[in-house]
């Protein structure tokens, strides 16, 4: 398999977008490719990864054996079958979704902190020991308000019609994404045009097709309202917390996104919104195309591979270069953390895992840098971050108590 292909079929896996064919084609490809070929593919030297823990090929391949091994595949068809389209989805599900991590945490597992003071060596039992309650990353889980007042828990109902409105119908697909099957042209004509939200909670991400054909990815604890039909001269959304637009093109009715007294305009473009209450700026990230972004009287406009941060206490617009890859980590299910201080990195955390976070002393000294994956545990990021600091982290329930 070509290496373009595999990642789009990885990042696709990893974000639940991937098709019933596509996920068989990899899961076919995981169970006959070979660990070292594969990280030949992609250009991974596996010398390099010295500083944290990686699969040889040789591990790779013995744990996916074991893998193959396990007795809930067995209780499915044999590997070699899966082109039987009465192969039970959970089972393939189940047995691509653990492949895949190990084949991700092959390719990079590794989490690289850098601090502005001298490493401290590791002590497995730094992390203190506290009552636990069970703490999983987040899924893809929201809810959606309707129009009429109903909440719909996407995660609780089955895929299909969800709603009926004036203007088409409100569907749930396969893949995990909401979509409005609005007719064309379509005209108020003196009837109501209502407005639907979606809403991760912490711990959960959601994708939405809007009535336009807009793409949009929802990260944790956000939301976004927006009409069911987009029936005047303009497309107005509303955004709270993060997401990621692919905006369908319409050079007769721009695309705005609106974060309180923040304006963003586009024709049809890719770029991202980060906008928390509690962090500091509004941050919007373009990926391709043009967008104009305005604040009271203050305006200016991005060009790909620039992004504007805005002072919640200010009007001003500072606009410099981006790094894309740290601005839509989140989307293809990475941490990135660059040159942060912890509390900006437990916000994330705690956004993420459904946590709150506690503090105990002053860390205003301490900066960090690395990627670590969204998939993996709690523990694991808490560990890596004691490592290399002088930080302590005690866990109670769902708090985080976060000591020197």
């Amino acid at each position: 398999m070509e290496k373009a292909k595999l990642q789009r079929l990885l990042h696709q896996y990893l974000d639940n977008s991937i098709s019933e064919k596509d996920c068989i084609e990899l899961l076919n490809y995981l169970d006959k490719a070979d660990m070292q070929e594969i990280s030949d593919e992609v250009n991974l030297d596996i010398t390099d990864l010295d500083k944290g823990p990686v699969f040889s090929g040789e591990q790779a391949q013995d744990i996916l054996n074991r893998i193959k091994a396990d007795i809930r595949f067995k209780e499915s068809a044999p590997i070699k079958s899966l082109h039987n389209r009465n192969l039970p989805k959970l089972y393939l599900r189940q047995w691509l979704q653990i492949a895949a991590a190990v084949l991700i945490f092959f390719f990079g597992g590794s989490l690289v902190f850098l601090l502005h003071k001298k490493h401290e060596s590791f002590d497995s039992n730094k992390l203190a020991q506290a009552p636990k309650s069970i703490i999983v990353p987040g899924s893809t889980k929201a809810s959606l308000i309707l129009a009429n007042g109903n909440v719909v828990y996407l995660q609780n109902v089955n895929n299909g019609l969800l709603a009926k409105t004036n203007f088409g119908n409100v569907v749930k697909t396969r893949n995990g994404q909401i979509l409005y099957d609005t007719r064309a042209n379509v005209k108020a004509n003196g009837k109501q045009v209502g407005y639907n939200t979606l809403t991760t909670p912490r711990g959960g991400v959601y994708q939405v097709v809007l009535p336009d054909g807009t793409n949009v990815w929802l990260n944790a604890a956000s939301s976004i309202t927006y009409p069911i039909a987009f029936t005047g001269n303009e497309r107005d959304v509303k955004l709270n917390g993060e997401a990621y637009f692919e905006v369908a093109k319409n050079k007769k009715k721009p695309f705005y996104v609106n974060i309180n007294n923040v304006r963003v305009r586009v024709l049809g473009t890719h770029f991202n919104i980060a906008a928390y209450n509690d962090d500091n700026n509004i941050t919007t990230t373009l990926l391709e195309g043009s967008v104009q972004v305005t604040k009271n009287k203050s305006l200016s406009l991005l060009k790909p591979g620039q992004q504007a941060d805005i002072s919640n206490s200010s009007d001003n617009i500072v606009v410099s270069e981006a790094n894309i890859n740290n601005a839509i980590a989140w989307k293809n299910g990475y941490f990135v953390f660059d040159d942060d201080d912890i509390a900006g990195i437990m916000r994330k955390v705690s956004r993420w895992y459904d946590v709150d976070i506690e503090y105990h002393g002053t860390f205003t000294d301490q900066k960090f840098g690395g990627t670590y994956y969204r998939s993996k545990s709690i523990d694991e990021l808490l560990h890596h971050l004691e490592k290399i600091s002088n930080i302590n982290f005690s866990i109670t329930g769902r708090r985080i108590i976060v000591m020197n």
